[in-house]
């Protein structure tokens, strides 16, 4: 690793890898160092525990024709499926016939499109006071929507909902999206196992102090979670201006966490792989995706307050409780057929301490706030910096591409 250098990069996920490559085309000379023992980030691919690979974090091509990891999917040979996204929906007792689906799936859009269009009317409030009170559906909305966002709207402003450019693209990765963003980056030198202490910006040169000795260097980009910036992993000398800490604060960290369930034989044979969802009195905010890829599968997703509590009580909890749900969807026979279970843990991991970022109710332009550098010296990528891609791994890459324009002008 070297000592001196133009640029150091903190964090290998999308934000990180994506960045590492338009610098060194830029002709920078750069640093790239990141704390976990891979790279990747919160995309990646477990090709040990099934005999297929499992996506522990990111899975879908989201907005996919205006996606950069499509196009680089295809040139790799990445395989990923166009599938509408289907619905089932479980009372408890049985599932609901298509018409009822139908309906739900009428009432979410409008919910959507309520939310969006007071986010486009500057109305920076909770995504909640679009729920129709009473109606219903909106238990299973709110139980959706908290699906999608890593948090209940609650605590999710209309802002997110309006400004996400969403295409109604979501095509799954079939090798695993870990594995599309690993493979882009493999050929990229990273110091990995290297996490960041300190970043001493007082002087002429900055100075960012790893586990493996100090780098001096002109210019940093900082890529790691919001909630890694939150619990000052990393120490600023000085501190960050005020407008910079607001900015990190006005922003929540979500929770989204999965149980991979695999089977002896695919039970569910003939039906097209769909998201089954648990409409009950007292459902959790989960769901699964029912025959992945047409495997015999079944995972279950949580998120929201539901999904940090669970996981928080360890992989065993985790398991327990998606058997539970499974077996009461698909009846008590099923769980002899399960051979293997596989449980993630976002929220304990500490390089990222939960899913991905959640703009609070008021939190205005935070997220752009953060993607603005300090002095011209302290550069932001990352989700959490995105306005219109936040939560995806095609937001965080964007991020990274535009972070170093920046640097490029910076440094000249």
């Amino acid at each position: 690793m070297q000592t001196s250098c133009d640029l150091v990069i903190i964090g290998a996920g999308a934000a990180g890898l994506a960045a590492a490559r338009a610098a060194l085309a830029a002709g920078l000379n750069i640093e790239l160092v990141e704390a976990a023992s891979r790279i990747g980030g919160r995309g990646h691919t477990d090709t040990t525990s099934f005999p297929a690979p499992f996506d522990m974090g990111c899975q879908w091509l989201h907005a996919a024709t205006i996606n950069p990891y499509t196009a680089i999917a295809d040139r790799l040979g990445i395989r990923y499926r166009r599938y509408d996204f289907n619905y089932r929906i479980h009372d408890g007792t049985w599932w609901l016939n298509d018409q009822l689906v139908a309906e739900f799936s009428r009432d979410l859009a409008g919910f959507y499109d309520r939310v969006a269009q007071a986010g486009n009317e500057g109305k920076d409030v909770p995504a909640a006071d679009f729920l129709a009170q009473g109606a219903p559906w909106t238990p299973l909305i709110r139980r959706a929507y908290t699906g999608y966002m890593a948090a209940a709207p609650e605590a999710v402003s209309t802002y997110d909902t309006s400004r996400f450019r969403f295409t109604e693209e979501d095509w799954p990765v079939e090798d695993g999206y870990g594995t599309l963003i690993e493979r882009d980056g493999e050929d990229l030198e990273v110091n990995l196992g290297c996490p960041v202490k300190s970043i001493d910006w007082g002087e002429k040169e900055i100075m960012v102090g790893t586990a493996r000795g100090m780098i001096f260097c002109r210019a940093v980009l900082i890529t790691v979670s919001i909630a890694v910036l939150q619990a000052e992993r990393i120490k600023f000398f000085p501190l960050l201006p005020d407008w910079k800490q607001s900015a990190i604060a006005r922003i929540e960290m979500g929770h989204a966490e999965k149980v991979g369930l695999w089977l002896k034989r695919d039970v569910l044979a003939g039906l097209d792989p769909h998201f089954a969802m648990l409409n009950w009195d007292g459902a959790p905010t989960a769901g699964f995706f029912m025959r992945p890829f047409e495997r015999p599968m079944a995972t279950l997703f949580t998120s929201g307050d539901f999904a940090r509590d669970l996981f928080a009580q360890g992989a065993d909890a985790a398991i327990a409780e998606a058997k539970s749900l499974l077996a009461k969807i698909c009846g008590a026979d099923i769980l002899k057929e399960i051979t293997t279970a596989k449980a993630t843990s976002w929220g304990t991991d500490p390089w990222h301490l939960g899913a991905y970022s959640v703009l609070k109710p008021g939190g205005g332009e935070a997220r752009v706030e953060l993607a603005q550098p300090v002095d011209d010296r302290l550069f932001f990528a990352g989700e959490a910096t995105s306005s219109d891609g936040f939560s995806t791994a095609h937001g965080a890459y964007n991020s990274g591409v535009a972070a170093i324009d920046a640097i490029k002008r910076a440094l000249a």
